[in-house]
């Protein structure tokens, strides 16, 4: 295996360790992992003019500390466009200081829940090139909001600063994140998922936004096991993918999801 792999496997593994520490029992108030099967098809690829389809394995936890919260994901995607197959891996984490939590002060008022300050890193790996892969810095503000029927609502103000495969420079990122549980007839769902809306970087990288929403059935509650097994549909839209200009996807991706 190339060093460069060996380098993200490293990377991936002290974030997922850094977001571990504060997770002791003295500390560890929270917290929720996931396992999710997302499968589509007609992506639009800059590299492959052929029809393109994709499995996509994500593993997720986010969990709540003394001082904030942590949010960890990696996805493992394969490609497939004709008779060409590739593999990714694709990571982000955040760590968010809550500062009503550090403070001792209830910083809530009207549909405002909390402030924090937050850091992240987000990395990517094309396992079958040796192209160096993707590496971005953020940092800003988050904003968690009290909204009726949210389990949450956040938004993330921040800087985003891409330095691989090129320095292409900094731009800004607002990224909001929700939850909206639901009934139907007795049976539960839930709406939930994020948008990213990113700046221009010059002319190295066009405006982009990418949503990501998720609509989940709970079928595990259909015979007395709720809150593990859920099936849905994810809907995938991006607008100037990769920041490459008029490069747009809409697919529509089937989900299969256990959490634990």
């Amino acid at each position: 295996m190339p060093d460069r792999y060996r380098l993200n496997s490293f990377y991936l593994g002290v974030i997922t360790a850094a977001l571990a520490l504060p997770c002791s029992a003295d500390y560890l108030l929270w917290s929720n992992s996931e396992i999710q099967y997302l499968h589509g098809a007609n992506y639009n690829d800059p590299f492959n003019p052929n029809d393109v389809s994709q499995s996509i394995i994500t593993i997720t936890n986010t969990h709540g500390w003394t001082y904030g919260r942590n949010f960890f994901f990696m996805d493992t995607l394969f490609t497939e466009s004709g008779q060409t197959s590739q593999t990714n891996l694709y990571g982000e984490a955040y760590s968010t200081f809550s500062l009503s939590k550090i403070s001792g002060l209830d910083l809530s008022f009207g549909i405002f829940k909390d402030f924090g300050v937050t850091g992240g890193i987000n990395l990517g790996e094309n396992m079958n090139s040796s192209q160096s892969g993707f590496r971005a810095w953020l940092y800003g503000v988050t904003l968690d909001f009290n909204l009726p029927g949210f389990s949450y609502f956040n938004i993330d103000f921040l800087r985003q600063r891409v330095t691989e495969p090129d320095d292409i420079g900094t731009s800004w990122q607002i990224t909001p994140v929700w939850q909206l549980p639901f009934e139907i007839a007795g049976s539960k769902w839930s709406f939930e998922g994020f948008a990213d809306f990113i700046g221009e970087k010059g002319d190295r990288a066009a405006r982009q936004a990418l949503a990501q929403p998720q609509l989940r059935l709970d079928i595990g509650d259909l015979w007395g096991n709720s809150s593990h097994l859920y099936l849905g549909i994810e809907y995938q839209y991006w607008h100037n993918k990769y920041g490459i200009k008029g490069l747009h996807d809409n697919v529509p991706q089937a989900l299969l999801l256990w959490k634990f």
